[in-house]
Formats: structure tokens, sequence, C-alpha cells
């Protein structure tokens, strides 16, 4: 496994919390505003349930306060598409609503709400839910600051929730081969910019597979995990390696493009030629053999992986033992 590690810096600072406030009424998206902290929070704002899911997927909020009664685009339709993309999966909605009925409420739950408030609320009571929500998110999330998507606890917990119901299920692990030459060479913050193409290109090709549960989770550096039923595995691993394939020429520079390669100096001095970085995906399913646990699963993982990378090139390799 490969990290990309920036130089200790004694100035930085944890960015603040970003919060989306999706509401068509301008003066309740005020009294939020005002009822937040900017010291606190990051605050962004949209007028409509379009603009609202628009933004979500572009600046990654951290939490949603999401109003019900919009028009064309309600916020229950707003939660459906926010859950059905890997991007805003896992990003904790509560809903504003002036909706009284306790059905209304529980509709909003179910489809993947975490909290509700009716208006009007007290001021000191959304605070306390923002931050119980954030903290709570966070905790579970260990979400990747470089590409926003979670993390191990979260990727561990879907697995573990998808053998537990018995359901079909495959996991895909990609990594990159040849990265620490990469690396080495063109610095860290170069490295970084790969991954964060990589991040992109394997969530494009999640979200054009058709699978409306798909989930994309970031272990690590350059290694990503996707959780998806077993006949999407295959398509999702090839667009994402064909797309890989396509984009990775144009972060070498010209005399590097021209080769094919890079050359860089092994441990004995001598000077070696290194492939482009390429994209290997290892898939796991319980299509032959029953999986137990999210361990079990990443074990069998990694004897994968291992083969793959005596591999040539960007590769798709299944684990098809039966025990």
């Amino acid at each position: 496994m490969t990290f990309s590690t920036p130089p200790f810096n004694a100035d930085w600072e944890k960015p603040k919390p970003r919060i989306l406030i999706v509401d068509d009424d301008p003066l309740m998206r005020r009294i939020v505003t005002q009822s937040l902290e900017r010291s606190t929070y990051e605050l962004l704002e949209a007028e409509s349930g379009a603009a609202g899911i628009q933004c979500a997927i572009e600046q990654h909020p951290d939490l949603i306060l999401l109003d019900v009664m919009m028009p064309e685009m309600d916020g229950f339709e707003v939660i459906r598409r926010l859950r059905n993309h890997p991007m805003t999966l896992t990003v904790p909605i509560i809903l504003l609503t002036a909706l009284g009925e306790m059905t209304e409420k529980v509709h909003g739950m179910q489809l993947g709400a975490d909290d509700y408030m009716t208006k009007p609320f007290d001021p000191r009571e959304l605070r306390a839910r923002v931050q119980t929500h954030l903290k709570r998110s966070e905790q579970y999330l260990q979400s990747s600051p470089l590409t926003n998507l979670p993390g191990n606890h979260a990727i561990n917990q879907v697995i573990k929730s998808r053998l537990e119901t018995r359901q079909p299920i495959a996991v895909i692990y990609f990594d990159l081969s040849n990265f620490k030459s990469y690396n080495d060479l063109y610095g860290w913050l170069a490295g970084d910019e790969v991954i964060k193409q990589m991040s992109a290109l394997i969530v494009e090709a999640a979200l054009q597979c058709g699978d409306k549960d798909i989930f994309v989770g970031h272990v690590g550096g350059d290694d990503f995990v996707v959780v998806t039923r077993p006949e999407f595995a295959e398509p999702v691993s090839r667009q994402a390696i064909h797309r890989f394939d396509e984009v990775i020429p144009s972060y070498y520079v010209p005399a590097d493009r021209e080769r094919g390669y890079i050359e860089t100096t092994d441990r004995q001095g001598e000077l070696r030629q290194v492939p482009f970085v390429s994209l290997g995906a290892a898939v796991v399913t319980n299509e032959h053999r029953v999986l137990e646990h999210p361990v079990q699963v990443a074990q069998i993982a990694a004897e994968v992986k291992r083969y793959l990378k005596t591999l040539p090139g960007s590769q798709v390799v299944y684990d098809r033992r039966q025990r």
C-alpha cells in the first residue's frame, strides 16, 4: 500500500465543517445561517432541490440541512437522489419541515434522512443537532480529506451489513502499480493529483453501471473499494481501467510520454525503466463461496492483489476459488 505524505506544516488548521442549506425560502435560509456561526462552519446555500443536489456532489458538504416542501423537486426526491449517488450516499441529512404529520417525518427517515426538525425551531437545538451529527459522521466515516470518500470504518460496515443479510455481493479492490516510482520522481503533489483522478474515474464508472446501491470508499493512499452486486463488478472494473489508461499519460512530462516509461535508479544504483502507472482491480464475490466477515474478504483480496502485481498493465482479476 502506497501513501503520499505531505511534509509537516505547523500552521495547518483543520478545515471548518461544510454545511449545505437547501431551502427555496430566502428568509428561512437567512434564519438558518444566523442560527449557525460562520466562524465555526463554512455555510453553502441552494435555493432549489436541483441546485442542492448539484452543490452536494460538487462541494462535498459534511452535513445537509434540507427543506421538505419545495416547488418542482421536494425534499423527499432530493433525499432519494442523494442516497443513490456514491459521493453523497453517507452525508448526514437533517430535514427541516413544517409538516406536523408523523407519517411525513417517518417517510423522510425511511428514504435516508438522519434526523428532522420542525419549523419554527430553537437555534440552540439546531446547533446541538448539527454538532451531534457532525461528530457521529466523523467517527463513522473517517473520510479521506483528499477524495472526500468514506474511509475504512464505513467500508467495513457496508461489507458487514451485506454479508449478514446474505445479499449477493462483489467487492472490488482497486490499486495502482508502479505508483511509488512515479511518486518518487514527480513528487507527492503530482501523486495526489493521480489519486484524485483515480477516485473521480472510479466514481464515474460506479455511477454509470446502474446499481443504485453501489458504494465507493477510499482505504487510503492508492487503495479504493467498490461494493456492488456481482453482475456489476465487471463493467465497473473495465470502465474504470479503460478511462484510467486513457488519461494517465497526461500526468507525465512530454519526454516520458514519448518514451512510454520513466527512468529511475534502483537500490543498486542501476538505471531502471519503469512502465506507466497502471490500475488493477481485484474482485471478490460470494457467488462461489460463503463469505462471513469483512476481514475474510480483505484477506482474499490481498491474495488476488499479490497475483495482480505480477501481471503487466491494467488488469481485472477475480477470485474464483470455491473455498
